[in-house]
């Protein structure tokens, strides 16, 4: 016997969140919600129901993320007010990672009906934005003791944490501030896209936000690991070009080693496909290795050539070898670094570079770009360039990586 049916459940002309989930208020004895986050346009929606659902005995938890803070402090006062007069329990995302569910589930009897899609509480989610979810209608209760227990578990590991008046004025403090400043980035970045000029404006402010903190700052903690992987890189490199094993693994060991020096993402999931053209490899990084004086162009022509027909050598390791040989003349290129030249303007370089789509002279004309930035900047090499675009790409949710998680192309 089944004991769970499904249903679709759209922002249409036909029905919306809000009705749906309004209506799941009138016979429920337990409400569990959680939420990316909510405004005071959902409560809107949503506080007639509610209240009455909690006026008729209707316990509730609900748990609300701040990430981004997108949340509106008032709609955290409002039920905050509410858990002082019915039985309430509001929590608030406390984690490093982004707190990102939207879950109503509500319970009746031995049974409970479930909503979970991509619908925020706001008026947005609930009704006027293209949303989907699913509303699970399920007879035996045990979806909603599956949610209990994530709720509980996210209690006892302290992602979530009670809602308390000091935590809410706490974050509608650092909210004002983030507003205010948004409001600020809002109307430069109109005014320069509006313009059509390219600018160094943002990248300068990532720059000096990367560089706050004097020996402790980001920047200087990731100089200090690449300059480490940078010294080391050269010697990694040349016991690879003068490598003489048979084995796949021998062989594995010694790259393992040298893409450890290096800072793009991606490069691990080629490495058995390298492997398997080891001789090749080998081969290819002992045409270059002697040859640092090249230019850009020349350089990556050698070394493109020689990885043709190596599947899974891409723009990502040929460029980290190039920028081991010679640092002030050698950029790496990678998603990260194309999105950060973007910024300063030099959008002719494909997001997702491979062999196929860079060519010599490409890649000449990406490192002179990159030079001009980095000079711009205040920059004293290339490394310290990539530091500086990986730090953009990722921001503050990912800067301590220090790792570019683009895949390296063919």
């Amino acid at each position: 016997m089944h004991t769970q049916s499904f249903q679709l459940l759209l922002n249409d002309d036909n029905t919306d969140h809000r009705t749906e989930i309004g209506a799941l208020f009138k016979n429920a004895r337990r409400f569990e919600c959680m939420v990316a986050f909510a405004k005071m346009s959902g409560w809107k929606e949503m506080k007639a129901s509610l209240e009455e659902a909690l006026t008729n005995g209707t316990a509730a938890r609900l748990a609300v993320g701040l990430d981004f803070y997108h949340t509106d402090p008032e709609l955290l006062r409002s039920l905050f007010r509410l858990s002082k007069k019915h039985d309430v329990e509001l929590y608030l995302s406390d984690s490093y990672s982004t707190f990102h569910p939207k879950i109503y589930a509500f319970k009746s009897g031995g049974g409970c009906k479930v909503v979970v899609g991509s619908a925020n509480f706001t008026e947005g989610g609930l009704l006027q934005n293209y949303e989907a979810s699913v509303l699970i209608d399920d007879k035996s209760g045990a979806m909603m003791e599956k949610i209990t227990a994530h709720f509980d578990a996210l209690i006892d590991n302290k992602e979530i944490v009670l809602a308390t008046k000091a935590r809410i004025d706490g974050y509608a403090k650092d909210h004002a501030i983030n507003a205010a400043w948004a409001r600020f980035a809002r109307r430069r970045a109109t005014r320069a896209v509006d313009s059509g000029e390219a600018s160094l404006d943002v990248l300068a402010g990532f720059l000096k936000m990367m560089q706050e903190g004097g020996a402790s700052s980001q920047f200087n903690v990731q100089m200090k690991v690449r300059r480490a992987n940078l010294a080391a890189a050269p010697t990694q490199l040349r016991s690879i070009a003068a490598w003489k094993g048979k084995t796949a693994r021998g062989f594995l060991t010694e790259y393992e080693h040298l893409i450890g020096s290096f800072h793009s993402g991606g490069l691990d999931r080629a490495k058995t496909r390298i492997a398997d053209k080891r001789e090749d490899f080998v081969d290819a990084v002992a045409s270059i290795i002697d040859h640092a004086d090249l230019s850009p162009r020349d350089a990556f022509a050698i070394l493109h050539a020689a990885f043709a027909g190596i599947k899974g050598a891409g723009i990502n390791i040929l460029t980290e070898i190039l920028h081991t040989l010679d640092n002030r003349r050698f950029a790496v290129m990678n998603q990260n670094a194309v999105a950060g030249l973007r910024l300063a303007g030099y959008d002719e370089f494909p997001l997702h570079p491979s062999k196929g789509s860079v060519s010599p002279d490409k890649y000449q004309i990406y490192c002179d770009h990159a030079a001009t930035v980095s000079k711009a900047l205040g920059l004293g090499d290339f490394t310290e360039l990539d530091a500086l675009f990986n730090y953009v790409y990722w921001h503050e949710e990912r800067a301590d990586d220090d790792s570019d998680e683009d895949e390296d192309e063919d």
